[in-house]
C-alpha cells in the first residue's frame, strides 16, 4: 500500500513541479500580496499587464491558512525561526483565521487543519478527541505557554472548553516531536497566547455574539505597554442550552500576561490562566443514561529572559498546573445515579535552556523537570508522574540554503523508564519560493496514569508498563513558484511499537489490564493550497490520506478517519468579508454495532461587514450559519442541525 501512495506521490510531484517552473517569472516580477498603507496590491508580470490583488484592509497580512514564507515559528525547536529553515510538518492557525471562522474554541480553530482529524459531533464546548495524522489522541500533547494540558489519568486534552481570544497563533506539528518537548509520540499543539500591545498604552477588543439555542459568546481584552512595563488581561464566557438533548454547556475564563524589562537585555514575564466549564455529555436512550461533566483548570509560569552576550540568550521559567475533572452517569429513565468519579491534576515544573547562535548556526541547550501528582477515584491512593530531561538541537546552515537540524533528547520518567529521542531533518530550499524538507525522529509517549494503576470496575494496574515508541519518516515541498498559488505536499509513515492494549486476564471474575502490545503503522500523504486573491477572491483547500494497519494482524485499524478534505472561498473587499468553509471526512472500519454519520459535506459561512472606523476605534458585526446544509457527520451522538448566531466587535 505504501509503494502505492509513494508512487502516487512522485507522479504528483513531477506534474506540480513542471508548472512550478514553468510559471516562474523573470526578473521583473513583483511578488507583492500585502501592503501596510491599504492601496490595491499589484502583481505584475513580465509582459506588463498587471492585476489586481485584494485590498489590506489593515487587520490582515496573511492569506486565510498561508502562513508566508518570512513567518517564524518556535515549536519546532523551541527557538524562533523563519518557516523556511523548518524541517518539520507544521500548520499555523493565526488570531485572524480565528476571526474569519468565527471559532469559539481550539478544537474549532484546528478543525479544518489539513492532518488533524476531529471527532467534533457538536457546537463548543463537546468532547472532541484530537489526532495528528492518525494518531491516538493521548499521543498529541497540548501546551499553553509551556504548560502540557494533557490530563495525567487519561492522557487526553479538553480542548473543546478552551476558548480563543486570548489567543495569538497555535503551532501544530504533526508527527513525533520528542526530541524537543519528551513525550509527544503523535505531535504537539503549542497554543502562544497574546502580549501587550507594545505600540500604545492600552488597546483591545469587545466581543458579543448570540445564536439559537440560547448560545452566546461573550469576550473582552486589552492590552498595552505603560513605560517598561507590557500587559494582557482577557475574560470570557461561553454557554449554550444544548444542540441534543442533556448537553447544555456553560465556561467561564479568564487570562492575563506582564512583562517587565529589568534592563535592556533581561525581562521577567509571569502568566495566570484560568478556566472553568460544566457540561451535559449527552442522552445515549439505547443504553439508558446520561451524564454530567465538570472541568477546572488554574495555570500560571514565571519566566527569566536575557541574553549575556549577543550571540548568547537564556530562559529560566517555572510552572504549575491545577487540572479537575468529574462526572456522574445517570439511568435516563429515573435520573438514578450509576456511577460518579472525580481526577485531580497538580503539576509543577521547571525548564532552562541556553542558545548559542554562531555563525551558521542555532544551537539549542535545555534542561526540564516536571513533577505531577493525580488524586483520582479510580486509582489506588495518589499517584505520581515525575519526569526528567536533557535535550539539544542545532540548526545548521553550513551550505547555501540548507538548513540540517539534528536534535537530542534524554528522558527519565518514574513510570516507563527511560528513552532516548534522536532526530534528524533537512530544508532545501534550492530556489526562492521552494522548501524541501525532509525528517526522520525516534518519539514516545508516557503511559497515561490511569493506565498504570487503574483499579477501576474490572480493570487490575500494571506498574511496568514500558513507553509506547515511533519510528517515524516524513518529506514534502512547499512552494508559491505556482501563478498566485501557495502549495504544500507531505507524506509520512509512522511506526508505532509497544503501543497499549487492554488484555483479558481472567473470565471468573472478569478482569482486564493495560499491556505494551501493539504494533501499528500509520501512512499517508497531505495535499494543501491556496491561491493569492484575485479580484477579491481567494480559494484554500486540503486533503489528508491516512491508511492504518495494525501490523500483528495485518488488518485495518479500528474506528479511523481515513480520508479529510477542507475547503474554503473567501471574498474580501474594503469594508465586507465573507468566508464559505468546508470539512468532510470518511470513516474506516467502523463496527455495525455503532451509529456514524461521514461522506457529507458540512459548510460554514461567516459574514462580517466593518460599519465604523477611525483613528481610535474600529466596529464590525459578523453572521455565522453554522451545517447550512443540515449535513450528518457524527459518530456516536448526532451531530448539531443548522444553527445561526450573530454579533458585533469593537477594537479599539
Amino acid at each position: 500500500m505504501f509503494s502505492g501512495i509513494f508512487s502516487l506521490g512522485i507522479v504528483i510531484v513531477m506534474l506540480l513541479s513542471f508548472p512550478c517552473y514553468l510559471f516562474a517569472d523573470g526578473e521583473s516580477k513583483e511578488h507583492i500580496v500585502a501592503s501596510n498603507d491599504g492601496e490595491a496590491t499589484i502583481l505584475a508580470s513580465n509582459d506588463g499587464e498587471e492585476m489586481t490583488l485584494a485590498r489590506n484592509d489593515g487587520e490582515e497580512m496573511m492569506l486565510t491558512m498561508y502562513y508566508g514564507k518570512d513567518a517564524t515559528v518556535i515549536t519546532p525547536t523551541r527557538y524562533l525561526k523563519p518557516v523556511s529553515q523548518v524541517a518539520e510538518n507544521i500548520s499555523v492557525v493565526t488570531s485572524d483565521m480565528i476571526r474569519v471562522m468565527n471559532a469559539h474554541t481550539v478544537a474549532e480553530a484546528l478543525n479544518g487543519v489539513t492532518g488533524v482529524q476531529m471527532d467534533l459531533r457538536q457546537t463548543f464546548g463537546n468532547l472532541s478527541d484530537i489526532s495528528l495524522q492518525g494518531s491516538d489522541p493521548r499521543h498529541v500533547r497540548v501546551m499553553i505557554d509551556g504548560v502540557t494540558l494533557n490530563l495525567l489519568e487519561s492522557g487526553f486534552s479538553q480542548i473543546g472548553d478552551m476558548p480563543v481570544q486570548n489567543i495569538e497563533k497555535i503551532e501544530v506539528i504533526k508527527g513525533p516531536a520528542s526530541s524537543s518537548w519528551g513525550s509527544s509520540l503523535g505531535g504537539v499543539i503549542n497554543i502562544i497566547t497574546k502580549s501587550g500591545y507594545p505600540t500604545t498604552k492600552v488597546g483591545g477588543t469587545l466581543m458579543t455574539s448570540y445564536g439559537e439555542r440560547n448560545s452566546g459568546d461573550y469576550r473582552a481584552d486589552a492590552g498595552g505597554k505603560i513605560s517598561n512595563f507590557e500587559y494582557y488581561i482577557y475574560g470570557g464566557h461561553l454557554g449554550t442550552n444544548g444542540f441534543y438533548p442533556k448537553s447544555a454547556f456553560s465556561d467561564n475564563s479568564f487570562y492575563t500576561k506582564e512583562k517587565l524589562d529589568l534592563t535592556d537585555k533581561i525581562n521577567v514575564t509571569y502568566t495566570l490562566g484560568y478556566n472553568k466549564s460544566e457540561k451535559g455529555e449527552g442522552a445515549y436512550p439505547s443504553l439508558d443514561f446520561f451524564g454530567d461533566s465538570w472541568y477546572h483548570d488554574l495555570f500560571t509560569t514565571l519566566t527569566l529572559n536575557g541574553s549575556f552576550i549577543d550571540q548568547l540568550t537564556f530562559s529560566l521559567g517555572g510552572r504549575y498546573n491545577n487540572q479537575l475533572v468529574s462526572y456522574k452517569y445517570y439511568t435516563l429513565a429515573s435520573s438514578t445515579l450509576i456511577s460518579e468519579g472525580t481526577a485531580k491534576d497538580n503539576s509543577k515544573g521547571a525548564t532552562a535552556t541556553l542558545t548559542w547562535t554562531p555563525e551558521n548556526h542555532t544551537v539549542i541547550l535545555g534542561g526540564e523537570y516536571d513533577d505531577g501528582e493525580l488524586n483520582a477515584s479510580a486509582l489506588n491512593g495518589v499517584k505520581s508522574l515525575r519526569k526528567a530531561a536533557l535535550f539539544a538541537n542545532d540548526t545548521m546552515s553550513l551550505i547555501k540554503n540548507v538548513y540540517i537540524t539534528p536534535g537530542l533528547r534524554f528522558d527519565q520518567v518514574n513510570t516507563g523508564g527511560s528513552f532516548y529521542s534522536p532526530s534528524l531533518g533537512v530544508a532545501y530550499n534550492p530556489v526562492e519560493d521552494f522548501t524541501f524538507r525532509a525528517t526522520a525522529a525516534k518519539g514516545f509517549n508516557v503511559p497515561p496514569l490511569g493506565e498504570v494503576y487503574a483499579t477501576g470496575l474490572f480493570y487490575v494496574p500494571n506498574p511496568g508498563l514500558k513507553v509506547e515508541k515511533v519510528t517515524s519518516y516524513q518529506a514534502g515541498i512547499e512552494t508559491t513558484l505556482l501563478k498566485y498559488a501557495w502549495l504544500k505536499l507531505s507524506f509520512f509513515r509512522h511506526e508505532v511499537a509497544d503501543g497499549l492494549a487492554h488484555i483479558r486476564i481472567s473470565d471468573q471474575p472478569l478482569l482486564n489490564t493495560y499491556v505494551n502490545h501493539d504494533k501499528l503503522r500509520r501512512q499517508g500523504l497531505e495535499v494543501e493550497m491556496e491561491t493569492f486573491p484575485v479580484y477579491n477572491l481567494s480559494l484554500n483547500a486540503g486533503y489528508a490520506l491516512m491508511d492504518g494497519e495494525d501490523m500483528l494482524t495485518h488488518t485495518r485499524l479500528y474506528e479511523s478517519i481515513r480520508h479529510t478534505i477542507d475547503a474554503g472561498l473567501r471574498y474580501n473587499k474594503n469594508s465586507l468579508m465573507a468566508y464559505l468553509y468546508c470539512h468532510y471526512l470518511v470513516w474506516d472500519n467502523i463496527p455495525s454495532v455503532v451509529s456514524y454519520a461521514d461522506r457529507a459535506f458540512v459548510f460554514n459561512l461567516n459574514v462580517i461587514k466593518k460599519f465604523y472606523e477611525n483613528k481610535r476605534l474600529s466596529a464590525e458585526a459578523f453572521l455565522t450559519g453554522h451545517n447550512i446544509f443540515n449535513a450528518s457527520q457524527y459518530f456516536a451522538n448526532p451531530n448539531a442541525r443548522r444553527w445561526v448566531e450573530g454579533g458585533v466587535r469593537f477594537n479599539f
